[in-house]
């Protein structure tokens, strides 16, 4: 058994990724808050952290992957233009790499580029397809993962600066779908690593908060995710003296229909000699062709281990789960009739970062 025509199926399981923080920074807050208990070190005085980034520089962590697919789909899936699609699947895939960050200076002063490459060659998978085990022969657009190759821009606080003629401009255009499977091929394994600081002074048991917004289709409102941190304690890693800093980063709903857009490239192409009885069809047609996807709000969870005199984070593990359903209803290429086919799909991971090789020319 060979599920070969499944790409959409894996780009949009991989459409956690969209749910990283970028964007534009709204507000951004500091208080203090009760001392935390600690571990190793004592609590230093307050300071502002700040990442040591330099150009010409690299570094490179480990990065262990561990995700879980779990899809249903009902109807037909010629809507999607696809063949085999599972009805049930459940599957596994576990990986690690080393992936390497290197710096260069940013566009404008003050940022840098990090260009962050690497792999996952050898993923190792279980589950079931319809009940029935799978390898990872039978799932080849999964076990061929493209290579990752992707630069952030990010200031020394570690914000994201996003690139203004990227996902503004192509996430609901032609390119959409390709856009989003680039954003699926590096997933959570692609990202900066480390949360967003203030600047503010900070020790133990300070908590601040932003909000970023990633910008959608023109006339609906961007997607918004809030960025809220605690320094909860100290410790040692490697011999280096770190703040144990919690994340949480919560996501807001994401939800759009392409159906109007399709249905606008069909009504566009009507011949001028059309019958009014073919109008009407393609009319009662056009009503009800849908193509939406939703996202349910998505909350993810950052642990860093950040060494605050090398200013970069020594460990990192970051978990989310991402809940999507696709709901389409397209007419046939051959009958014209329309065809119904849903999907719900739960993604969840664990990702896990150690610094191997620290910042060297």
């Amino acid at each position: 058994m060979r599920i070969r025509t499944f790409t959409l199926l894996v780009v949009l399981a991989m459409l956690v990724a969209a749910c990283s923080p970028a964007g534009t920074t709204d507000s951004t807050s500091t208080t203090g808050a009760e001392a935390t208990t600690t571990t190793g070190t004592p609590a230093p005085e307050p300071m502002q952290l700040a990442y040591s980034l330099q150009s010409g520089t690299s570094y490179a962590f480990e990065v262990g992957l561990d995700q879980t697919i779990d899809l249903s789909t009902t109807g037909d899936a010629s809507a999607l233009g696809e063949g085999d699609v599972p009805g049930q699947m459940s599957i596994s895939v576990t990986g690690t790499s080393v992936f390497t960050y290197s710096v260069a200076d940013g566009p404008e002063s003050g940022t840098y580029a990090v260009t962050i490459t690497g792999d996952f060659s050898d993923l190792q998978f279980t589950g079931t397809v319809d009940g029935e085990p799978v390898t990872a022969d039978d799932i080849p657009d999964l076990a061929n993962m493209d290579p990752v190759d992707v630069t952030v821009i990010v200031d020394e606080q570690g914000n994201v600066i996003p690139d203004q003629s990227g996902l503004e401009d192509d996430l609901f255009g032609m390119g959409g779908l390709d856009m989003l499977g680039q954003l699926g091929s590096t997933g959570a394994t692609g990202q900066f690593v480390g949360p967003p600081f203030t600047e503010d002074d900070v020790t133990v048991g300070d908590t601040w908060s932003e909000t970023v917004e990633t910008p959608t289709m023109p006339g609906s409102d961007p997607i918004t995710t809030k960025i809220e941190s605690e320094v909860v304690s100290t410790d040692s890693v490697d011999g280096h003296d770190v703040f144990v800093i919690d994340t949480t980063t919560t996501t807001s709903p994401i939800s759009f229909d392409l159906g109007d857009l399709l249905a606008g490239f069909m009504t566009a192409f009507v011949p001028e000699d059309a019958s009014e009885e073919e109008l009407a069809q393609l009319d009662e047609i056009v009503s009800q062709i849908k193509f939406a996807f939703s996202v349910d709000e998505t909350v993810g969870h950052l642990k860093t281990w950040f060494d605050y005199e090398a200013g970069l984070a020594r460990n990192a593990e970051y978990a989310s789960t991402t809940h999507l359903v696709m709901d389409i209803n397209m007419p046939d290429d051959t009958t014209n009739e329309l065809v119904a086919f849903g999907m719900d799909m739960n993604v969840s991971q664990d990702v896990t970062y150690h610094l191997t090789d620290a910042p060297s020319a």
